[in-house]
């Protein structure tokens, strides 16, 4: 069953076929970044300042394309809603996963043997690494990553996780130079990233907003780590909203593993709202936003669960296009347009959340997610 109701209430109305489309203005030109993941690969990030920033106080919004062959973050139909977005007061960043357009540098092969350094050799990702990437015995040591050639897609997906903890860390550092508020983060994501997007706020709501002091100048090195260092405040209370174009349940993971993070972090379901878009004749897309809206949140509740508030399962209207393609279809008779959806249902959350301060994070150095924990493996 689908339900939709918002604080600030989407318009729905049916245009006449000979209305004007609202087309957005073009996006903010952006910058381009770079930053490094735990396990040494740089990325490379494109960041779309709004010039009206303070309208949204600062609040970014990360777009998230699914990894795979021939895809990076200049491909699919994401201008208009980035046009969108910068014109209504939301700064957005997207980047390229590791192995993808730009990201293809790995800077620190070996390390300095501590386990926590070297992509070949640090004991979180070292292992996924040598079993699903190309090259691991190679002198001397490989330094380079290329996911058409190097990547074993269909068992490589949760080391991704790694990638967007990057760039949140990233996002922290630009929030600590005032260039963002990053106490109201978004995701926009599409395909299998919905469940990457499940495992890693269920990694914020295990890891410290601020960078706890350590002793001896020692750095904040995984999540989840010692207990020592509850998260509090945690940082997945900064994740205001999520929407999901067309979730796909990956293969590579295992359902009861996804349903698994989504309980594991209590706060989670409650707190991370979420919106599931899916064309209305594609049947697949149905059920799989069907299964994370039931099976995985239980947004409906159950007896001893209340339903959850301002999540959604939302079918656009007389299409079966998928994912990306859902986006700039500003010529087709898609009505409201998806972009405008997901606009409104960005601003909606964001009315609460507009006066929220931002925190110094004092987070220096990248750190990881620790993808065999969150798997079950150790």
């Amino acid at each position: 069953m689908c339900r939709l109701l918002l604080a600030v209430p989407l318009v729905l109305v049916l245009l006449p076929l000979d209305a004007p489309r609202s087309f957005a203005r073009p996006p903010s030109r952006p910058v381009e970044e770079a930053f490094n993941t735990a396990d040494g690969v740089r990325l490379k990030g494109l960041f779309h300042r709004s010039p009206r920033g303070d309208k949204q106080g600062d609040a970014v919004v990360v777009l998230l394309y699914p990894p795979g062959p021939d895809r990076d973050m200049l491909k699919g139909n994401w201008d208009d809603l980035v046009g969108r977005l910068n014109d209504a007061g939301f700064h957005v960043f997207r980047f390229d996963w590791r192995g993808h357009g730009g990201s293809t540098d790995i800077v620190d092969p070996l390390g300095d043997n501590s386990p926590f350094t070297g992509f070949w050799t640090n004991t979180i990702t070292g292992g996924w690494n040598q079993r699903y990437v190309r090259g691991y015995n190679r002198r001397p040591a490989k330094n380079e990553l290329r996911v058409k050639t190097d990547i074993n897609p269909s068992r490589y997906l949760p080391v991704y996780v790694n990638d967007l903890a990057a760039a949140r860390l990233h996002l922290d550092q630009k929030n600590d130079n005032g260039d963002v508020n990053t106490s109201s983060v978004y995701l926009v994501g599409a395909g299998e990233t919905a469940a990457l997007g499940m495992m890693w706020l269920a990694a914020e709501w295990a890891r410290p907003a601020v960078a706890p002091l350590l002793p001896n100048g020692l750095q904040y090195k995984s999540v989840p780590q010692s207990t020592l260092y509850a998260p509090d405040p945690p940082a997945g209370a900064d994740v205001a909203g999520a929407v999901w174009l067309t979730a796909d349940r990956p293969a590579s993971v295992p359902e009861p593993t996804v349903r698994a993070w989504a309980r594991s972090a209590t706060k989670l379901r409650d707190n991370n709202k979420m919106l599931f878009l899916y064309g209305a004749d594609d049947g697949a897309g149905e059920r799989d936003a069907e299964w994370f809206y039931h099976k995985v949140l239980v947004a409906d509740g159950t007896r001893e669960q209340v339903p959850v508030e301002q999540t959604f399962l939302y079918p656009v209207a007389s299409t079966r296009l998928i994912g990306m393609n859902l986006l700039g279809q500003a010529s087709r008779r898609l009505t409201p347009l998806p972009e405008e959806t997901v606009l409104d249902y960005l601003a909606a959350r964001q009315k609460d959340r507009v006066t929220m301060v931002r925190k110094t994070r004092n987070y220096v150095t990248p750190y990881f997610v620790d993808v065999n924990y969150y798997l079950g493996l150790r």
